[in-house]
């Protein structure tokens, strides 16, 4: 019976916590950003700086549109609370 090895790697494992909270958007558009971009030391520095220029804009364009996301939950949220007769719990978590 023959064996093929097989090597498998899940990269680099990290934990990130808070203190009675979940974490905030710019904080999930961060780690995000982190997991798609990565700059190396090693290159040329003109390449660096457009690196991280553009790591930093897509950090922004992950905010913005994670941000739409929650508002847009929300308001969904909040539309099936009023359609339930929950109208006073609906405007309690749009105050949120």
């Amino acid at each position: 019976m023959q064996t093929d090895k097989f090597d498998a790697s899940i990269g680099d494992l990290g934990v990130t916590t808070t203190d009675y909270r979940g974490h905030s958007i710019e904080e999930v558009a961060k780690r995000a950003t982190d997991k798609l971009i990565s700059v190396s030391d090693t290159a040329p520095e003109p390449i660096k700086v457009q690196a991280y220029a553009f790591k930093e804009l897509c950090q922004k364009v992950i905010t913005y549109y994670m941000k739409e996301a929650v508002n847009n939950h929300i308001c969904t949220v909040c539309n099936q609370l009023e359609k339930q007769g929950q109208k006073d719990l609906a405007n309690i978590i749009r105050r949120l």
